[in-house]
């Protein structure tokens, strides 16, 4: 969900103006050794500083040195020294900030909350701190305090990032301990204090506050994934993330061995994960996503031929026939109605092509999908043979899956693949497979990297 850190460090201080190191050679250098994550060479520029023992810029570019090198005391110590000689109060407040941000990176966040608080009690109208404070809040199992905390960020920066994304930490960490009910309550207060974010409306209705809507909107979809693209691959690998490579085992096991010989479009991509493992049956790829910074880490992946900024219906519509392989993990649970995406994607698909995607199951069996408390939609087995028949796909297997992990549980999902009936089709000798042929003397659009609308 990416770095809890929301301020460097470094020349922290109301509106970037604090207590910034001054022209001395040593410090510059190491000032710029600390920003490139060098604590050694950071100490070696200041080892020569003659008279700097009640120096506080120097206590602290020693303490961040110290902290890099993951000399905790003495990074402590360092720090608490440069508190004992601060005269600013508003140099106070940024120290013990970055202490906080200190404490919060080596895993103690009662010690960052302190550091914090403290932070607060002498500028207690920093939005970045109360942000920080946030993060450290949850992390110490105190989410309802980490919802207070970014409802205070929003009020002092209003509609701002760090204050939605503080708020949207702790809705789903009180939702993950089964605490809808404060959930609930964080997100209509959140609501009242930010009415124009859709991710709080669409926060509001999956905790029942609102009735359901049959997808989650765009904007939020963007928005969400937008922030969260640069650790999106660390943090689904510490979830033990299996869609991909659920996705990529089916289509193996419909298609045979590759040979780099299909049109394939890899729906809502984020940064490749599924396009990297199926590239190998691409003669040529195409990915779609709504986030720009998503499709930025598709792009340095390299493995795509076409990438898109689109919504994945839309990107379908405008494409029919023009594909073998549809592949889609992980998106289809921010839409519940998936009738008309299905007929989208048969249209894509030239006859004999093969749609393989996942989505999160419905557990219990009332109705064809929902809306759950952790914002995205559920699915149940027959509604997805539903919608493929409706849609004129044949050939129709769904199977139950482990996703991910989310708060150390399994999350269900389903595996769901099909074929759009007609000619086409190569029989594969794989027991009860299929496969389908790329389409001799296709056109082949290469457009490496475009991002279009």
């Amino acid at each position: 969900m990416g770095h809890p850190i929301q301020q460097d460090g470094l020349t922290s201080g109301p509106g970037g103006d604090g207590h910034r190191v001054g022209p001395d050679d040593a410090l510059e250098r190491a000032l710029a050794r600390l920003r490139a994550g060098d604590g050694p060479g950071a100490e070696e520029a200041l080892a020569g500083v003659t008279g700097a023992h009640d120096d506080v810029r120097v206590l602290h570019l020693r303490a961040v040195a110290a902290h890099l090198c993951r000399d905790d005391s003495a990074a402590e110590r360092l720090m608490s020294e440069a508190l004992s000689a601060v005269t600013d109060p508003m140099v106070l407040a940024s120290l013990h900030n970055d202490l906080g941000n200190m404490r919060l990176e080596v895993g103690d966040p009662a010690g960052a909350v302190t550091s914090y608080e403290a932070s607060l009690a002498v500028h207690p109208t920093d939005a970045p701190t109360w942000a920080n404070l946030a993060t450290a809040l949850r992390l110490a199992d105190d989410p309802a305090g980490a919802g207070d905390a970014g409802l205070r960020t929003l009020e002092l920066e209003p509609q701002s990032w760090r204050g939605r994304g503080a708020v949207t930490a702790a809705v789903l960490a009180l939702t993950a301990r089964d605490r809808e009910t404060e959930a609930l309550d964080l997100v209509r207060r959140w609501v009242r204090l930010d009415p124009d974010d859709p991710g709080a409306r669409h926060r509001l209705a999956a905790l029942g506050g609102l009735p359901a809507p049959d997808r989650a909107p765009d904007d939020y979809v963007e928005s969400l994934f937008d922030a969260t693209a640069d650790a999106f691959d660390p943090h689904l690998a510490g979830l033990g993330y299996r869609a991909p490579e659920l996705v990529v085992d089916r289509v193996a096991e419909l298609l045979g061995e590759p040979v780099a010989d299909l049109d394939v479009a890899d729906l809502g991509c984020g940064t490749g994960l599924v396009g990297a493992l199926v590239r190998s049956w691409a003669r040529t790829l195409a990915g779609c996503d709504l986030s720009l910074n998503m499709l930025r880490h598709a792009q340095v992946r390299g493995c795509y031929d076409v990438l898109q900024r689109s919504e994945l219906s839309a990107f379908l519509r405008a494409q029919p026939t023009a594909y073998d392989l549809l592949v889609c993990a992980d998106t289809l649970c921010y839409l519940g109605d998936l009738g008309a995406t299905t007929a989208a994607a048969a249209r894509a698909l030239r006859p004999g092509g093969t749609l393989v995607a996942t989505v999160e199951r419905l557990v219990d069996p009332v109705g064809d999908w929902r809306l759950t408390p952790s914002g995205r939609y559920a699915h149940g087995e027959g509604y997805l043979r539903s919608v493929s028949a409706a849609a004129g796909l044949a050939d129709v297997e769904v199977t139950r899956v482990h996703l991910r992990l989310e708060a150390g549980v399994p999350v269900e999902g389903l595996l769901w693949s099909a074929r759009r009936s007609g000619p086409g089709q190569r029989s594969d000798q794989r027991s009860g497979g299929y496969a389908t042929g790329a389409r001799q003397g296709a056109t082949t659009t290469r457009a490496e990297g475009r991002m279009g609308g």
